[in-house]
């Protein structure tokens, strides 16, 4: 297999011309004789993030057509190395480059139209997964030195992804400092349900070929090291909300994780992943979802508890106003052998 498309791949704005913009737009039918004649760049509000670059492209025209965009969105990766490493190992460009080249066309939620997309070959499910069982082999003392120094030792493939879509102008968004209206946490969840109702227990749940991905990697026990190597640190910097409480809790978590993973992983639905308020675009005509690096298979309850965490209040006290229960009626997947913590919620549906 080629280690590199034979085409050029943009990965900053000044490998942009206006002749790869036309023929770009042209590939994608979006416009058939009109030609970019120039260019001018912008940030659309997030610009560099931790997971990658996103540009807003204002183009000019030789001649006005039909369907011909007056903005553009690049995406690229981040410039960041030990960013970049860590993403990719989360197969966070791949995955949203599979959301918008198998499903955005035919997806029962709004989403940015695709225009373009690229990204030179990589490694397959099998091989993925060949090389998460060798780092979940190793000893605890290797783990936790992979989880401390994780920024530095996993390095970036060197491959190429770019996206070029549809930028929605005049859309509101409530940031993670903001509280939500009711209104838009409704709208939300509405959606969530369209999505996880269309691939309900689907076939291709089970294609790798068309989802690639389980929601949550498996690496469980780099996780679990990651976790341990930096939680004192993290409890220090932030005593506030880190109480003994809540580290009770995420210890118990770390102990269980290999369970927990395969069980939020068990395929019952296309999920979105990561279902943050500032990964949501709220225009006139109604919602429109964006930022797909997350997309994976599970348990619909991800999508919900995901969003919901992000909607707490900030604080010591946040945790505590869940309500807690300690019955768990999981017997026969064998989840009555683990001893669950009262402040934990589950539901036998989702």
């Amino acid at each position: 297999m080629a280690r590199r498309l034979a085409v050029p791949v943009p990965q900053a704005v000044a490998d942009l011309s206006a002749d790869w913009l036309t023929d770009a737009l042209h590939q994608s039918g979006a416009v058939h004789s009109a030609r970019v004649t120039s260019f001018t760049t912008g940030t659309p509000g997030s610009g560099r993030g931790f997971t990658g670059q996103t540009f807003r492209v204002a183009l000019e025209w030789d001649r006005p057509e039909e369907g011909a965009p007056a903005t553009v969105l690049l995406k690229v990766p981040s410039a960041d190395p030990g960013n970049r490493g860590l993403v990719e190992k989360d197969g966070a460009y791949d995955r949203e480059l599979d959301f918008y080249e198998r499903f955005s066309a035919d997806f029962p939620v709004r989403v940015p139209r695709l225009y373009h997309s690229l990204r030179d070959p990589g490694p397959g499910p099998a091989a993925r997964l060949r090389t998460n069982r060798l780092i979940d082999r190793l000893p605890e003392s290797a783990l936790r030195f992979v989880g401390r120094h994780a920024r530095r030792l996993v390095r970036p493939s060197g491959r190429r992804y770019l996206l070029l879509t549809e930028y929605i102008p005049g859309a509101r968004t409530t940031t993670m400092e903001d509280y939500p209206p009711d209104g838009d946490l409704q709208e939300i969840l509405s959606a969530l349900a369209r999505i996880h109702a269309r691939w309900w227990r689907h076939p291709d749940l089970s294609d790798e070929e068309v989802v690639s991905w389980p929601t949550v990697t498996q690496t469980p026990r780099l996780m679990h090291g990651l976790y341990r190597a930096r939680r004192s640190e993290v409890a220090e910097r932030w005593p506030h909300l880190f109480t003994p409480e809540l580290i009770g809790l995420t210890d118990w978590f770390g102990d269980h994780i290999e369970d927990l993973i395969d069980f939020i992983n068990e395929p019952l639905a296309l999920l979105r992943g990561d279902t943050r308020t500032d990964n949501m675009l709220f225009c006139d005509d109604g919602l429109v979802m964006v930022d797909f690096g997350n997309l994976g298979s599970g348990r619909p309850a991800f999508d919900v508890a995901t969003l919901l965490s992000s909607t707490l209040v900030p604080g010591a006290d946040a945790p505590s106003s869940l309500p807690g229960t300690t019955t768990r009626p999981w017997s026969t997947r064998g989840w009555s052998t683990i001893p669950w913590p009262s402040s934990a919620t589950t539901s036998t549906s989702a």
